[in-house]
């Protein structure tokens, strides 16, 4: 019998390291949702949008804003939310965590430097209200992170802005983990995202089925290109779950002139090229130029 050298059994120890490890990776990401595609809608223009065109272009989910709920009361959202899912588009509550009426809440109490978990369970009480709406599809996580300065609140390895945020998503999702919802988050497109914002991609992703890199590529100057690699960037770091990446309809916040219909499918397919696993787009209300969304398939 054959004998191998210490050297060959460390190459076959590492190469059964990483088919378990892949194998893992792979059989865990059969059990999460996913988001072939979708569209945001600000609460006020619920009721301004034609669901029939949605349908009419291969609009799969919607992403409602929470305060769709306190602007038409929630009878209205659910008779809504049931015409949506009429025509086989579901409809996901967007919902706003450390950013919200113009004001920023710190998920750490800097006066104690603890985790600020009075503010935790506030929201995500709010949060359960939501996901009991009926016909909702699921959650979605916005603003889980800091306006960009996230290392000033770096105390210790045990409080620190990346494990607050985490923490905070976990425990949403410890919370909604018995009810059929896809949970979803969405983070900034940048590689620096733990240093500035707090969002430690990997390890959020192993608390949500779907994370999506907002990657508007007119407020960064770039192309489509910078899409395609920042979307092969996060479907390599987001290792537990599967990425949608965000794509603005428009040309930059500076410029709301909206994309022609071809920019945009441009800007769309090189997300799925770059290896994500669906794609949607911001906002619903600057959205001119449609094309169908099955033609990405």
């Amino acid at each position: 019998m054959k004998k191998f050298t210490k050297k060959q059994i460390a190459i076959i120890l590492i190469i059964s390291f990483i088919i378990i490890l892949v194998s893992a990776v792979a059989l865990n990401l059969m059990t999460k949702d996913n988001i072939q595609n979708g569209i945001w809608v600000k609460g006020k223009n619920m009721n301004d949008v034609d669901l029939d065109t949605l349908s009419k272009y291969g609009i799969e989910n919607i992403f409602l804003h929470s305060n769709a709920v306190d602007r038409f009361g929630e009878k209205n959202v659910t008779e809504w939310i049931k015409k949506a899912n009429s025509k086989n588009i579901k409809v996901h509550i967007w919902v706003q965590c450390f950013y919200d009426n113009g004001k920023w809440i710190n998920p750490i109490n800097t006066k104690e430097k603890k985790i600020n978990y009075p503010f935790f369970n506030e929201k995500i009480s709010a949060i359960e209200k939501l996901a009991e709406i009926p016909g909702v599809s699921g959650i979605q996580l916005d603003y889980i992170r800091y306006p960009g300065n996230a290392y000033k609140y770096d105390y210790s390895n045990e409080v620190n802005s990346h494990s607050a945020i985490s923490k905070f998503v976990s425990m949403v999702s410890d919370n909604l983990k018995n009810k059929d919802l896809t949970l979803s988050i969405t983070v900034m497109p940048e590689k620096e995202d733990t240093k500035y914002y707090g969002q430690d991609v990997g390890t959020l992703s192993q608390y949500v089925d779907v994370v999506i890199p907002m990657a508007y590529s007119g407020n960064y100057g770039q192309d489509s290109n910078w899409i395609r690699e920042t979307a092969t960037y996060f479907k390599l770091t987001s290792i537990w779950a599967n990425v949608c990446m965000g794509i603005q309809n428009y040309e930059s916040d500076t410029n709301e002139t909206p994309l022609s219909a071809n920019q945009l499918k441009e800007n769309c397919k090189a997300a799925i090229d770059g290896g994500a696993n669906g794609v949607a787009i911001f906002p619903w209300d600057l959205m001119k130029n449609w094309f169908d969304m099955r033609d990405l398939k």
